[in-house]
């Protein structure tokens, strides 16, 4: 029975220190997709906590995110389309022009 409620107990306590890795694993991949957008974790943290928001003060928030989001994948896709146009060889108006003849 010892046994038994050892092995539980230990198998509880894998679990607990899995959970734990995973949620640092979490807050470390957030803390690199910040400072990929030049934020600093520590005072984006900080920031919020200062800050408390209400259910629907997120959703307005991650809305204009969104939002901003959208506005810089179309701004993007608009400048790889401009970029294109640029570097796309024109089309002669006319037929090719024959050579001339050096003298």
């Amino acid at each position: 029975m010892a046994d038994t409620q050892d092995q539980h107990i230990q198998d509880l306590i894998g679990r607990a220190d899995e959970a734990i890795r995973i949620a640092r694993r979490s807050l470390e991949e957030g803390d690199d997709k910040l400072r990929a957008l030049g934020l600093d974790p520590e005072k984006v943290r900080a920031t919020l906590d200062a800050q408390p928001m209400t259910a629907e003060q997120r959703d307005e928030a991650q809305a204009l995110f969104r939002q901003d989001m959208q506005a810089i994948q179309s701004h993007a896709e608009q400048e790889s389309a401009y970029a294109r146009q640029r570097s796309e060889p024109r089309a002669s108006a006319g037929a090719a022009k024959r050579p001339r003849n050096l003298v």
